[in-house]
């Protein structure tokens, strides 16, 4: 797994919660805190594909680019 940098999260969030339909990041992971899952984005910098994953995904196939790069918004966030 690649760490990435506050921005490139942010940036990462910012998309998905868009992509989703939530009007702010915070919304999305207030949702997906109470839900069984969570929207996820891959985080290889030449994919951009979302789908729902376990709340704790990290390392989650990408159907994308066929990397293990799926990742779920609280992941992201540092919440889990």
């Amino acid at each position: 797994m690649s760490v990435l940098s506050s921005d490139t999260r942010a940036a990462l969030l910012k998309k998905l919660a868009d992509g989703e339909g939530f009007e702010s990041i915070q919304a999305m992971l207030e949702h997906a805190t109470f839900d069984s899952v969570a929207p996820g984005i891959c985080v290889n910098p030449s994919c951009d594909y979302t789908a729902e994953c376990e709340p704790d995904a990290r390392n989650n196939y990408c159907e994308g680019c066929g990397e293990q790069t799926l990742r779920s918004c609280l992941s992201l966030a540092g919440l889990v």
